[in-house]
């Protein structure tokens, strides 16, 4: 795979005139997007009729924002393949000028709708959709594959896609399926959790996918994958392969959790979302940001304190032109527990945190832990959120109409 992956930047030096294909997951750039763009891109390589085309996974992300990717940045080590030999925002220069040449076509993964980020690119045909997200109707005429499915993670339908139909195309070397089986396995295990019905995310397709994979990730024993970490403690009625699988779900998820390496201002930035909305009461545009956090507010206050939290909180509102900013945290303490900061920045948002307080949904209650006099002075406020099943999927929608709709009632 590495081989692979470094083999691009000199084919696109000696190969100017070549056709390029540009495979992009989302701008999330999360672990299934990334996994997604990185196998495609192999796959359709290995493929007689790409073969010509010089064939890019796009990361839809500064370079810098890796490292805030604690959980991708495993993976890719665990598997041996070099960040340096990826392509990433800082380089979208690099295919500005092919879509200026008519070179470059365009593959998307774990979307299905030409990202914002990549506004300059518009005018590259879209050859090629697998996604699992709601189908926004686009590429019909020129996508081939076009899928779009309701699973857990998009790698899934990557893997039925293409990983037998390469295998099958071209049986003299094989070298490269231990790689691509166990980065393809990462995403699925880590969006549906391990495959937990429980959590409503799986679907038979991922299920179908794991049991296939796992035939070709090489794990023969439970000894060859010692790297992984310690195993589950009870293992008396597991196979081989679940707790293979188990092991490998479990060191990702820790390596996801683990924040210690990253400021408070770098875990605002980790897993953040923004909308602009019309308020109302006004009339005008109102920016919204939300960072979803690991950890509680306890942790960072004694890892950091309370000035340096709500410094971060201001710094990263005031560089994002932000109206309002929430950071929603979310963390184990004798339980799984959620917790919210509401930071209004302009007057017009003043009473939100009142508002929200108000949603008997969420199942708020003020906390003092970070707040201080000039916190609560500038409108903000922290809460304990006892409704843990409310995320930022739910909380968003919430927050939404308490902005754009009158006088929303309180069991909203």
């Amino acid at each position: 795979m590495d081989t692979f992956l470094e083999s691009i930047h000199s084919r696109l030096e000696r190969e100017p005139s070549a056709n390029v294909i540009l495979v992009t997951g989302n701008e999330s750039a999360d672990l299934d997007s990334i996994t997604s763009a990185i196998t495609t891109s192999f796959f359709l390589s290995r493929l007689p009729s790409h073969k010509a085309s010089i064939i890019v996974p796009y990361i839809n992300i500064p370079r810098i924002d890796l490292a805030l990717r604690s959980d991708v940045e495993y993976v890719l080590s665990t598997n041996n393949i070099n960040r340096d030999h990826l392509f990433f925002r800082d380089q979208l220069p690099i295919f500005e000028e092919l879509v200026k040449k008519n070179q470059l076509s365009l593959f998307l993964v774990d979307h299905n709708n030409v990202a914002l980020s990549l506004a300059s690119l518009k005018t590259a045909k879209v050859v090629g959709v697998i996604d699992h997200h709601a189908d926004e109707n686009l590429y019909k005429d020129t996508a081939n594959p076009r899928r779009i499915e309701v699973v857990g993670s998009c790698a899934s339908l990557v893997a039925d896609e293409f990983l037998k139909k390469v295998i099958d195309s071209d049986k003299t070397d094989l070298s490269w399926t231990q790689t691509l089986a166990r980065l393809l396995l990462a995403p699925i295990l880590t969006d549906t959790m391990d495959l937990d019905p429980e959590k409503k995310k799986v679907q038979p397709l991922d299920i179908a996918m794991t049991e296939l994979i796992l035939s070709y990730t090489g794990w023969e024993s439970i000894q060859l994958y010692q790297n992984i970490g310690e195993a589950p403690r009870d293992t008396s009625n597991l196979s081989r392969y679940e707790l293979l699988r188990k092991q490998l779900y479990q060191n990702i998820d820790e390596a996801r959790r683990d924040t210690s390496n990253l400021s408070f201002y770098d875990l605002l930035r980790k897993d953040y979302k923004e909308w602009t909305v019309i308020q109302h009461s006004t009339g005008k545009e109102i920016k919204v940001g939300i960072s979803s956090v690991v950890g509680l507010m306890a942790k960072y206050i004694e890892r950091d304190s309370k000035e340096v939290l709500q410094q971060a909180i201001d710094k990263w509102a005031q560089n994002q032109n932000l109206d309002l900013s929430f950071v929603m945290l979310s963390g184990e303490h004798e339980g799984f527990h959620r917790q919210l900061i509401v930071n209004p920045v302009s007057s017009s948002v003043k009473d939100v945190p009142s508002q929200l307080e108000k949603v008997s949904l969420l199942e708020l209650k003020k906390t003092p832990i970070v707040d201080t006099d000039e916190f609560v002075k500038k409108g903000g406020r922290a809460y304990l959120q006892h409704n843990n099943a409310c995320s930022r999927k739910q909380v968003w929608p919430i927050i939404e109409k308490l902005l754009t709709q009158p006088s929303q009632s309180s069991n909203l």
